[in-house]
């Protein structure tokens, strides 16, 4: 956490020093005019690492049983929202500053069936048990949730004006939390009847730096018309890049129960590797409200993969990577009497 507190320190000093001389400016525009709030929801997908509790003998070897098979097919339902406000300028640069949020949350269930020599571990892996069938029943939850804190250091480009290819609107930097909530829970049925339970949470803070801007397909030979139909619609594209250094903090407790009844804890530091890539459709409703499909597309270099014990061995954590994605119709409303767009719509 040293990392994280020296990062947050750096920020904030950042941020202080950016907005005192930003402050003496009169400017009222987060994008073109005003403060601007938004507000939305859509659909979480998170390839979640597999759970690998139980194990089948074969042949005298020993193999690790899919438990959950989650992958892609995890996904459920996000919300989330933010404001950005005008804090002048500095340096030459029009000036913003934001913060958001979002909430994910995702369950899954599946079922393993073995037949033969079937191996269960306590998490401790002091006790092994067999049995020669064993049905379990697989409930996975997990809550995905982020908040952060952004300057914007807007180019003054002319952004009423659609680019032919691609036209940098601006740089930023931030800091960011969002963590990764994880209740699972494994139980059998036949065989071996037990009930394995296990929390794994993990936290990522740091900071984050990035550009972005608007974009057009009118440039690409033989597909000029999806151009003029986004023009027609009155559609308008945007990209926005991060790239961050986060400290992942995890915290793991399992719990087992059945014919032995064991507890284990576990906690794990990691250094982590966030990059995003975000793409907007917007809409423009009105002269301060307009609508978005915007979607996050997310790879988060640390994620805790469990290895679960073997006999005279202690269940430890691992990690992994992890692609993410989220998308969401978020409504954006311009507050006061600025108009947030100005020209054919920002």
């Amino acid at each position: 956490m040293r990392k994280s507190l020296y990062l947050y320190a750096a920020t904030l000093l950042g941020a202080a020093a950016l907005a005192q001389p930003a402050a003496a400016q009169d400017y009222n525009s987060a994008s073109s005019g005003g403060t601007r709030v938004w507000a939305g929801g859509g659909v979480q997908f998170l390839s979640l690492p597999d759970i690998h509790f139980t194990a089948k003998k074969s042949n005298g070897n020993q193999y690790r049983q899919k438990n959950s098979s989650s992958g892609w097919l995890d996904f459920g339902g996000s919300t989330g929202g933010g404001i950005e406000s005008a804090l002048g300028y500095w340096g030459g640069f029009r000036m913003s500053g934001s913060i958001d949020g979002f909430w994910s949350g995702l369950s899954d269930g599946d079922r393993t069936r073995c037949n033969g020599t079937c191996v269960v571990i306590d998490p401790t892996g002091a006790n092994t048990f067999t049995s020669t069938k064993l049905n379990t029943k697989t409930d996975t939850n997990a809550d995905y949730w982020g908040a952060k804190a952004t300057l914007k250091f807007g180019t003054g480009a002319p952004t009423e004006v659609k680019p032919e290819i691609y036209r940098n609107d601006y740089f930023i930097a931030g800091f960011d939390v969002r963590g990764i909530d994880q209740d699972n829970k494994l139980h059998s049925s036949a065989g071996t009847l037990f009930t394995y339970k296990e929390t794994l949470n993990t936290t990522y803070t740091g900071g984050f730096i990035g550009l972005g801007g608007e974009y057009s397909f009118g440039f690409i030979p033989g597909i000029k018309n999806i151009g003029g139909l986004y023009d027609r619609l009155g559609l308008r594209t945007f990209i926005n890049a991060t790239a961050g250094f986060y400290d992942a903090s995890t915290d793991y407790s399992g719990r087992f129960t059945g014919p032995a009844a064991t507890r284990l804890s576990q906690s794990s530091d990691d250094f982590a590797f966030i990059g995003t890539v975000s793409l907007e459709t917007r809409k423009q409703l009105g002269p301060r409200t307009s609508l978005s499909l915007w979607t996050d597309y997310e790879y988060i270099s640390s994620v805790p993969d469990m290895h679960y014990a073997n006999a005279g061995g202690v269940t430890r954590i691992d990690n992994t990577d992890l692609f993410a994605t989220r998308t969401m119709l978020r409504l954006n409303i311009g507050l006061g009497s600025q108009q947030l767009y100005t020209g054919g719509g920002y």
